[in-house]
């Protein structure tokens, strides 16, 4: 062979397999099914924390919650211990437990503030007011039981003593007045004040103890009385202004209530058997109607939207055990394994909000635009949010 053809031969050689990689690297890429694409983008949020189920087929999606994000978020927002916590337009503030400091963090862990860095040591309890400017904050000093009413100005905490034995206590719907019941003899004296205690009135005296009580709106507060299995439960409203006191709800053992924003209806569990979890229902103070969830259940686990009136959230627990609820829950010898779950009371439809990560919730809110659900999960006190839009 001569030498100019075997040059040529190798120049010839050359451009073949440099023809080849371009076309390798332009041509068009075998499409994966556009169903695996879309699963792994919407999964992978909540793989970060093991939140991850089965792909739900192209079209079967409920047509009631298309309003719901693609990618819930779940977040920790504090490890905790916290005591109790609020929503507020920024995101949600919080007490921790041991030191009483109070903090705001946004909806997704991000900027948060110190509001108070007064310490309170061992709180136990706190009630928030509606603008979540003040609290009645519930603390151990040694072995005895103190209560305040604090007020946050300028990161610190001004506090008035309240007394150390009251029962229930709650703010008014403006935040402007305190109500609470004291022991008085079998039962109880209800006391209306400023919360700093001043200008108090009586405005009740119940016969019976241990009742709850709550001021949903202006004209009207409400009693509950302890909820147990093995008692038949009751919710009595009364008239502020006249101070005439009607019963609401009734003979209903296990009787836990939660009230809307706007105080026109109410969430309850009632424990119907023995050994099951409570059933939960919606009630329509207006039309005086009852709608079943479908769902078992705890109120505390509960919380109307505020941008859909009805539409309710609940952590249900996914694997229910025997017992007698909502009693040894609400000693501490119970726990649950909760997920959570969008649920239409008026369409009955209902809509998984995160399918494998379980809590033991004990406290869940919703932010004012619906986009965030905050709790606590009882087993270690940590604070969470879950977005779902």
């Amino acid at each position: 062979m001569n030498k100019p053809l075997a040059i040529g031969l190798i120049i010839l050689f050359i451009l073949a397999i440099a023809g080849s990689a371009i076309w390798l690297a332009v041509r068009p890429s075998e499409e994966a099914p556009a169903a695996e694409e879309t699963g792994i983008l919407r999964r992978f949020p909540l793989n970060l924390f093991g939140l991850g189920g089965e792909e739900e087929p192209a079209g079967t999606r409920p047509t009631e919650t298309e309003g719901l994000s693609e990618k819930p978020i779940l977040t920790m927002l504090s490890p905790g211990p916290i005591t109790g916590f609020t929503p507020t337009q920024r995101g949600v503030r919080f007490l921790e437990k041991q030191t009483g400091h109070v903090s705001e963090i946004g909806s997704q862990g991000e900027n948060i503030e110190v509001v108070s860095n007064t310490t309170i040591p061992r709180t136990f309890e706190i009630i928030w007011s509606p603008d979540a400017s003040k609290s009645i904050i519930r603390y151990l000093e040694g072995e005895i039981a103190r209560t305040i009413s604090a007020e946050f100005v300028a990161s610190s905490t001004k506090a008035s003593v309240l007394p150390a034995n009251i029962v229930s206590a709650v703010y008014s719907p403006d935040s402007k007045r305190i109500v609470y019941i004291v022991p008085s003899g079998d039962g109880g004296r209800t006391i209306a004040a400023d919360p700093d205690n001043s200008k108090q009135n009586e405005i009740n005296v119940l016969p019976f103890g241990g009742f709850k009580i709550l001021w949903p709106e202006k004209n009207s507060v409400y009693y509950q009385s302890r909820p147990s299995r093995l008692a038949p439960g009751f919710l009595f409203r009364q008239n502020v202004q006249s101070g005439v006191l009607e019963k609401t709800l009734g003979d209903l053992n296990g009787l836990e209530a939660l009230f809307s924003a706007d105080g026109t209806k109410i969430i309850y569990s009632v424990s119907e058997e023995i050994g099951e979890a409570p059933s939960l229902y919606v009630y329509d103070l207006k039309t005086k109607e009852s709608s079943s969830l479908q769902t078992k259940g705890l109120t505390e686990k509960c919380a109307f939207a505020k941008a859909k009136s009805d539409v309710v959230y609940c952590a249900v627990d996914s694997s229910p055990g025997t017992g007698v609820y909502p009693d040894e829950w609400l000693q501490g010898t119970a726990r649950t394994r909760d997920s959570l779950w969008e649920i239409n009371f008026k369409t009955g439809s209902k809509k998984s909000l995160n399918a494998e990560r379980t809590f033991d919730v004990s406290q869940i809110e919703i932010s004012q635009d619906d986009g965030f659900l905050y709790f606590l999960n009882r087993a270690d006190e940590s604070l969470w949010s879950l977005k779902i839009r």
